[in-house]
């Protein structure tokens, strides 16, 4: 009994790995774009810089859409490359927010 239990944890977690990616890469989209709303909130981005950052994550679910496209699961390669896009536009973000360029709610220097 302990060898079956065992040998279904080793399968779930080997078959498991790919999804589990993917929800990595959701959740990360997810939070980026919880940043921009946040920032929309603040003042901290201005409109120009929401739809510069929003363009930017549509690019990248674009890019992730034609991947999913070829087949249900992504790659280790595409994860990657959707890993790398998804930390530019982490950066973009953090960048736009700290500028002196202020949105509505925000002080305009």
């Amino acid at each position: 009994m302990k060898k079956l239990f065992i040998a279904a944890a080793l399968s779930a977690l080997i078959f498991g790995s790919v999804a589990q990616a993917d929800i990595g890469i959701d959740v990360r989209q997810t939070d980026l774009q919880r940043q921009v709303d946040a920032g929309k909130r603040s003042g901290k981005l201005s409109i120009r810089e929401r739809n510069v950052l929003n363009a930017e994550l549509r690019r990248i679910s674009a890019v992730e859409a034609q991947l999913r496209a070829r087949g249900n699961n992504l790659s280790e390669r595409d994860e990657r490359r959707i890993g790398a896009m998804l930390d530019k536009a982490q950066l973009h973000i953090r960048q736009l927010k700290q500028n002196r360029e202020r949105g509505r709610n925000g002080i305009h220097f």
